[in-house]
């Protein structure tokens, strides 16, 4: 492989910014189709992830099944609260699976978001929600089935509603906050509550020839503003 073809596959990260007017049009178009009431990370999520798919689609020629992983804080889901010496991340995740090109719709991929949530309701203990992701794990085959779906998989973890733009250590409210997106990983999106509160940043992580098709795409463009 010679460097030019090698750099096709290297991961591009860049910045979207969502105004909270065109995430609430976002939400009322998802409503009409499902009369139910979204989040704004919901339709977010789904928007970027149906564009991502989308894209990759288009780069490769032929749909193949995807699967979006959310990482969910569990701490208040749980039915008893957590002692004060529980430290770390208590962090269960959902999976929601595409195997074919009709289930990217904005309605169908929120739809099955607040399902995989209420399932999450259920859980009664940490060890409960790692016990139920292994199960869901084996289920989708041998170690090379799984080698192939972390090609094509994709994760969003949102950090909206953490106080980040508040935390002051002694010069003031910060201007604007930074996130480090190594560990976020190939075809990953982190979502960030802007500094003013005026809408969510997305930080987009995907192979630069899908960037390229993502970037461009006429819907996402209409909601959001590229930075």
């Amino acid at each position: 492989m010679n460097q030019q073809n090698a750099g096709l596959s290297t991961p591009v990260t860049k910045k979207f910014f969502f105004p909270n007017s065109k995430l609430n049009d976002l939400k009322k178009l998802v409503t009409s189709a499902t009369n139910d009431i979204p989040t704004r990370v919901e339709v977010l999520t789904s928007l970027l992830y149906k564009t991502t798919v989308a894209a990759a689609t288009t780069n490769s020629g032929c749909f193949q099944p995807s699967y979006l992983m959310i990482p969910t804080n569990i701490r208040r889901r749980l039915p008893e609260k957590l002692p004060q010496t529980a430290v770390g991340n208590f962090v269960s995740r959902m999976m929601v699976p595409t195997t074919h090109a009709s289930e990217t719709s904005l309605s169908m991929l929120v739809r099955e978001i607040k399902k995989q949530k209420s399932q999450l309701e259920g859980v009664k203990s940490m060890q409960q929600a790692t016990d139920n992701y292994k199960l869901l794990m084996s289920k989708l085959g041998n170690e090379q089935d799984l080698k192939t779906l972390i090609k094509r998989s994709y994760t969003c973890s949102s950090l909206c509603g953490y106080p980040f733009n508040k935390v002051d250590f002694g010069w003031g409210k910060p201007m604007a906050t930074a996130i480090a997106l190594r560990s976020a990983g190939q075809n990953s999106f982190v979502l960030i509550d802007t500094a003013y509160g005026d809408g969510i940043e997305a930080h987009v992580t995907l192979e630069i020839q899908d960037m390229e098709i993502f970037q461009n795409d006429k819907e996402l463009l209409s909601f959001c503003q590229i930075n």
